[in-house]
């Protein structure tokens, strides 16, 4: 009977509608049924005429919305039914541990859109959003084996007429189905932030550690010159761990989707050189363009500059330099050392710490990425002990 109600499709587009005054333009049902759905001039979504039937299941369509705009004038079909879930033997003793425990009331705020915090910094507002991070500890959830870390939420951020709108809501229809047994899990939330200055832009990101962090820019200067601090994975992540394998601090962790640490990225770019799927913007929201594997560029020293002072072989994690006895019959400008870096080529991934660390010149990566702060973020990595 479940299966035959899951298995329930779209009968007609007409059937969907969207009510304009719930509409706040995130785009999800569009991106997500754009047989169905399309964003209308007016900034807001609208139903098609018709579509293609056997797609979707109505209930499915219906849930995608944070807002509750869209309606459907058939019967929907149930919402996710855990009862088709398998029950993990001896659920019981592991609720037994947590039945009657205070829930967190940090993951319970977040859960509602009320974690966050508002700093005034010159010529822009930083606005940072925790969304949930933990599943609730609700019978279901260990009846049916279900994990404690919470799906990424989607989100949407708008500004309109001097207020922030953020709106979050879950996607995960095992874990939506669990929202209809607890009062405190709601499936979606939306919070709306007033400021009295005029904001004259708003650039946000919302990364794989369910933290959003949005810029209101008061000031067109600041606007101007802003860049944020790293790197950043989208949610074009597939998890194949390349970036993660190639990056040379160390900076990138695997989840949901991978994750950058702003601490540790030196926005070097090779993870997005080698990423395949233009998952990585770069720290002024540009998507780092990929090379070919076959045609990324590798380190290349110039020996009639290089004193064999070593700090290249030193700063290399993927040992793809050393030092070899330089050729007898060869004489140099530079000061006559016996040895000079070598590159091997097969462990170089283009990552430029050894023309970073190069005060000589002698050491370069010639590939198109090239950012003016990089040297600075080195520098601050290498200092900070890492």
């Amino acid at each position: 009977m479940a299966d035959n109600a899951i298995q329930e499709t779209v009968k007609a587009a007409e059937e969907f509608a969207v009510i304009p005054e719930l509409c706040i333009a995130c785009d999800a049902c569009c991106q997500d049924f754009p047989e169905i759905f399309y964003m209308g001039d007016d900034q807001k979504a609208h139903a098609r005429d018709t579509h293609p039937d056997d797609l979707y299941n109505a209930r499915t369509v219906v849930d995608v919305c944070p807002t509750s705009a869209i309606t459907f004038t058939g019967e929907l079909p149930p919402a996710e039914d855990l009862a088709k879930l398998e029950e993990v033997p001896g659920w019981e003793l592991e609720w037994a541990h947590w039945r009657g425990v205070e829930q967190d009331e940090v993951e319970r705020n977040r859960r509602y859109g009320r974690d966050y915090t508002v700093e005034e910094e010159k010529g822009y507002i930083r606005v940072k959003f925790n969304f949930p991070t933990k599943v609730p500890a609700v019978r279901d959830r260990f009846r049916y084996g279900l994990a404690e870390d919470m799906p990424l939420y989607r989100s949407h951020v708008q500004m309109q007429e001097g207020s922030l709108l953020i709106a979050g809501w879950l996607t995960d229809p095992k874990i939506r189905g669990l929202c209809h047994t607890s009062q405190s899990f709601p499936s979606q939330f939306m919070t709306t932030l007033d400021f009295d200055r005029e904001v004259i832009g708003m650039t946000h990101r919302y990364d794989a550690h369910a933290v959003l962090e949005v810029i209101l820019f008061t000031d067109p200067a600041a606007q101007a010159d802003w860049q944020w601090k790293a790197h950043f994975i989208t949610d074009k992540c597939t998890a194949c761990t390349i970036c993660e394998r190639v990056c040379p601090t160390n900076a990138i962790t695997s989840g949901e989707i991978f994750y950058i640490d702003p601490d540790l990225c030196i926005n070097c770019s090779v993870c997005g050189v080698y990423c395949p799927f233009d998952a990585i913007d770069d720290s002024n929201n540009v998507t780092v363009q990929r090379i070919k594997a076959k045609k990324i560029p590798k380190a290349v020293v110039h020996e009639e500059l290089c004193t064999g002072c070593e700090f290249c072989v030193d700063v290399c994690p993927f040992e793809a330099l050393e030092m070899r006895p330089l050729e007898e019959e060869t004489t140099y400008a530079m000061p006559q050392t016996s040895t000079v870096a070598h590159v091997i080529e097969k462990n170089c991934v283009s990552c430029k710490l050894c023309e970073q660390v190069c005060i000589k010149d002698a050491v370069e990566v010639p590939r198109q990425h090239q950012f003016e702060d990089i040297g600075m973020s080195f520098m601050n990595y290498v200092t900070d002990g890492h």
